[in-house]
């Protein structure tokens, strides 16, 4: 068996899609399953969701659980860009699994997303002045990523794929191309905590330990489809905008619902009734905040995930749904959460970190997710 840890959904779905293409039998848990006889097991945490001492809790948990399950590797999944509470989570699996290095290699060139010389870029631009800083809960306003990230307490380095791992501590590798993933895949050894983004996990998985097999087709997606855009990326917000102006059916929530209050119920209610109703009309239906409202979205992420969650748990109490559509990790977690959903076996993936899964123990539902930052599929948004 090898085993991830992710610290959000979408990210664990992401490697799960890979783990498809290498013809590997994939579960995607909310939770270690000892009894899991999958070839590729997955926890999701939603670690990034939470605070610092939580997640480190989380870690902890998860990987002394998996460590007992004695997989052939252990592979820590973090955000590509490096959001989230990622020292601190790791300084507590090494301790967990008596390691004294990680090897953290987060760039991914096939995505414009790459290391130079301790600077991140995203499609040529420092990240600082992309979009990630504007991120709600982890806005990115330093390109340089040892400032990001160097604390007193623990030894952290930015190495290229020719230098030799400081050690012990944390190694941040740099990437520009296909073949440094290769060179820094060739360096993990069993006294190293790998982790990082999907192209370091795909160079790992090619180099050391399976072969790609055969696939099994494909299947068509349901017709009832369900979209939850909850990314508060540019692009995403767009094409929801260029949605509703286009006369597709999207149903934003109400203004209403934006803060905690006590006509919740009641609000929520009428704003289901309305995602019922246009399901009366249309066979794709999307929910999503309204653009450009003065919400203080990083004070009430937790709150507007929430309402997301069982706006969509009546939705589906209601009607037939086919096929769940989530953007975003933490609001497909909360999701997932208020569903009851823990176990997930992954059957296809539709484009780039979209994933598509089967419910286990329900046939009749299948939930994709995909990264805020992601794009979608031309044959999955059709609006």
């Amino acid at each position: 068996m090898i085993a991830v840890i992710a610290d959000d959904l979408t990210g664990a779905a992401e490697l799960g899609g890979i783990g498809l293409t290498y013809g590997l039998d994939v579960e995607l848990a909310m939770s270690v399953n000892p009894q899991s006889k999958a070839e590729l097991l997955i926890i999701a945490t939603d670690a990034r969701s939470v605070s610092e001492p939580e997640a480190v809790a989380i870690m902890t948990d998860v990987s002394a659980a998996l460590q007992a399950m004695k997989p052939r590797l252990i592979f820590k999944k973090v955000d590509s860009v490096l959001r989230g509470h990622v020292i601190s989570e790791t300084m507590a699996q090494l301790a967990v699994l008596g390691l004294a290095k990680a090897l953290i290699v987060p760039a991914n060139p096939a995505l414009g997303r790459i290391l130079i010389d301790g600077h991140y870029y995203v499609q040529g631009e420092l990240i600082h002045r992309t979009h990630f800083s504007k991120d709600p809960e982890f806005p990115i306003t330093e390109s340089n990523v040892l400032k990001r990230l160097a604390r007193n307490d623990v030894p952290i380095t930015v190495q290229s794929p020719t230098e030799a791992l400081v050690q012990p501590g944390i190694v941040i590798g740099e990437v520009g191309t296909q073949g440094d993933l290769q060179a820094w895949a060739s360096r993990v050894d069993e006294q190293t905590l790998p982790g990082g983004g999907s192209g370091f996990f795909t160079a790992i998985l090619g180099s050391h330990y399976v072969s790609k097999r055969s696939i099994t087709p494909v299947s068509t997606l349901g017709q009832c489809r369900l979209y939850v855009c909850g990314s508060a990326f540019g692009q995403s917000v767009e094409l929801v905008k260029k949605a509703a102006m286009s006369g597709n059916s999207v149903c934003y929530m109400p203004d209403t619902l934006m803060y905690p209050g006590d006509q919740e119920t009641a609000e929520l209610a009428k704003w289901v009734a309305r995602i019922a109703d246009c399901f009366q009309r249309n066979e794709q239906v999307i929910i999503a905040m309204k653009s450009g409202s003065t919400v203080d979205t990083s004070r009430l992420a937790v709150h507007l995930r929430t309402v997301m969650a069982k706006a969509v748990k009546q939705v589906l109490n209601q009607l037939s749904v086919d096929e769940l559509i989530i953007e975003g990790g933490s609001t497909a977690s909360a999701i997932l959460r208020e569903l009851g959903v823990t176990r997930l076996v992954v059957t296809q993936e539709l484009g780039a970190g979209v994933i598509r899964s089967a419910v286990v123990g329900q046939d009749n539902l299948h939930i994709t997710v995909k990264p805020g930052s992601y794009r979608w599929s031309p044959d999955l948004w059709t609006f």
